[in-house]
């Protein structure tokens, strides 16, 4: 006597169908994510480059014992291949011997937009 099983062996078209679904979803999101990081790490250099001149003018200041006047002060600078714009803004302190040295970096002219901001206290020389 002979006994027939109906075995089944492979997916059916819907499995198969709900696995490439899958798969493409989990593509698309992960390319997005690709790009999004990579937009991303475009802008970091940035703002790496900018924080770097802002610490070098202030190094630079602190080096030659620079003694600035009160105000601001603006420049220009190729780094990296690019211009950058610096604002130096110069506050003393009321009732102390320090200044507030405030650096930011801007990518150009019209970019209203700063990439670095960095403050820092120098004590003044005695007079």
């Amino acid at each position: 006597m002979k006994r027939y099983f109906n075995k089944r062996k492979g997916f059916t078209l819907v499995e198969v169908l709900v696995a490439l679904l899958i798969v493409a979803v989990t593509l698309g999101a992960g390319l997005r994510a690709l790009n999004q990081a990579t937009d991303l790490s475009g802008s970091l250099d940035k703002r790496m480059i900018a924080r770097w001149i802002a610490e070098d003018h202030i190094a630079l200041m602190r080096a030659q014992r620079i003694q600035v006047n009160e105000g601001r002060n603006e420049g220009r600078i190729t780094q990296a291949g690019m211009q950058w714009v610096w604002t130096e803004s110069i506050e003393k302190q009321p009732r102390s011997p320090f200044q507030k040295i405030t650096v930011t970096v801007r990518e150009d002219q019209a970019d209203t937009h700063s990439l670095a901001h960095l403050s820092v206290f120098i004590l003044l020389s005695p007079p």
